[in-house]
């Protein structure tokens, strides 16, 4: 049993319901059910009694309950004992979010008074895992779709590493307010080939989508850059487009107000725009406590902008 699913028992134990932990707690009530499940299954015992009106706590685990909430005392003390005294570090691995960013600030404003090293890197998914897998940073942020999921999933194997599932996402479409397409409501890969594809220098935005699909809507005829700047540059002045989450408005809220993010069209069954964000750790890991804050903070943000985590 992990320190995450003591803190989702003792969640659901205070609200009463699993609807309220979940919201209390920023997960989606499907996984919150799902953690409380194993942990259960683990235990041997039910802990909670569901009912139509909540959940109540069984006279087992109230015992339990008992003991998690001193259990989890101790080790907030611990940290909150030695975090002042000796230095700790924590870093993170992302691709180019940011929401990622946002939750590291965050963080630093959280943990700043104590003696902590702090370290964001945006890097390629390659980057990621290599970092991750080389323990210079205790998470990363990337997301899997149908095209690179296969690699994306053999490359975590071979270096001990597991994906921890956030939500789900689909493409939006970034371009400049005065571009001839800046007033559709969404938009299809077919109404875009006339146009440039402009994509940063990194291989989130290409594996997005098939070589078969970059092939049939002529998104192989892109301009590669090195830098945002560039990129917005070139998409306001050449009528070009790139691809983001869209998450939060997010990318486009770094940028410049005079650009649009518009939703992809998904009406093509071979073709599927939507992509799972999440995060990667070392396997049998147990995450430490900033690092779950960190993780607490994503969802919090995912979750202010509509998304199920």
């Amino acid at each position: 049993m992990t320190l995450q699913q003591i803190r989702y028992i003792l969640g659901v134990a205070e609200a009463g319901s699993l609807n309220k932990a979940s919201e209390k707690l920023f997960i989606s009530q499907p996984s919150l059910t799902s953690s409380l499940h194993d942990a259960e299954w683990e235990l041997g015992f039910e802990i909670f009694n569901r009912t139509p009106r909540g959940v109540k706590v069984t006279e087992r685990g109230e015992s339990f309950i008992r003991d998690a909430e001193k259990l989890y005392a101790s080790y907030e003390n611990l940290i909150k004992k030695y975090s002042s005294k000796e230095k700790q570090s924590f870093s993170v691995s992302a691709l180019y979010y940011a929401f990622a960013r946002t939750a590291f600030v965050e963080i630093v404003k959280q943990f700043s008074k104590n003696s902590y090293d702090f370290a964001f890197r945006e890097k390629k998914a390659s980057g990621v895992i290599e970092d991750v897998a080389l323990e210079k940073s205790d998470l990363g942020i990337l997301y899997l779709s149908d095209s690179n999921r296969e690699a994306i999933t053999k490359n975590l194997n071979a270096n001990n590493l597991e994906f921890h599932h956030l939500t789900e996402c689909n493409a939006f479409v970034y371009l400049h307010e005065h571009h001839p397409l800046a007033k559709k409501e969404s938009l299809s890969l077919a109404e875009l080939e006339p146009y440039h594809f402009i994509t940063f220098d990194t291989d989130d935005v290409k594996s997005f989508f098939s070589d078969e699909v970059i092939n049939r809507f002529k998104l192989d005829k892109a301009i590669t850059v090195a830098d945002r700047a560039t990129e917005l540059n070139l998409i306001k002045t050449l009528n070009g487009y790139t691809f983001l989450s869209g998450i939060f408005g997010e990318e486009s809220k770094d940028t410049d107000d005079d650009f649009v993010l518009i939703p992809l069209q998904n009406h093509d069954e071979k073709i599927n725009h939507t992509f799972e964000l999440g995060y990667i750790t070392k396997k049998i890991t147990r995450m430490d406590n900033i690092s779950l804050s960190y993780i607490d903070a994503i969802r919090r943000i995912l979750h202010i902008a509509g998304f199920t985590c």
